[in-house]
């Protein structure tokens, strides 16, 4: 089960309201996804309640923007893929990206979010 960093109120709250609303609880879904991997699944390994209340905030910010990010430039696809795999860490790979904001087709903004939460970082 995955869990959903963001809600639609949430949405409501810090998105600029480019989904149509039948389709906020999918984009928040997808970009759940895209920040525990951003994260390397770090989130998922100590648990969402388990952050401080800044980190969720911010988790909660960078959900709502790539959001957004998937629903007006979609997501890699299979044939952007170069590798994967899953070891210690999750590496996602793609042809034309270094940076882990480009291999999963992350917004800019919601990788600074997530970066001022310290969870992204190779070494922590």
């Amino acid at each position: 089960m995955i869990t959903v960093y963001a809600t639609i109120t949430d949405y409501f709250k810090y998105g600029s309201e480019v989904i149509e609303d039948d389709e906020i609880e999918k984009y928040l879904e997808l970009a759940s996804i895209d920040i525990n991997k951003a994260t390397l699944t770090r989130i998922e390994k100590r648990g969402f309640e388990n952050l401080t209340l800044q980190q969720r905030d911010l988790i909660i910010k960078a959900t709502c923007i790539q959001a957004e990010h998937i629903k007006e430039e979609g997501t890699y696809d299979n044939e952007d893929l170069s590798s994967y795999s899953i070891g210690g860490d999750l590496t996602v790979n793609t042809k034309e990206a270094n940076e882990i904001n480009d291999k999963l087709k992350m917004s800019k903004l919601a990788f600074f979010y997530l970066k001022r939460t310290g969870l992204t970082s190779r070494i922590i």
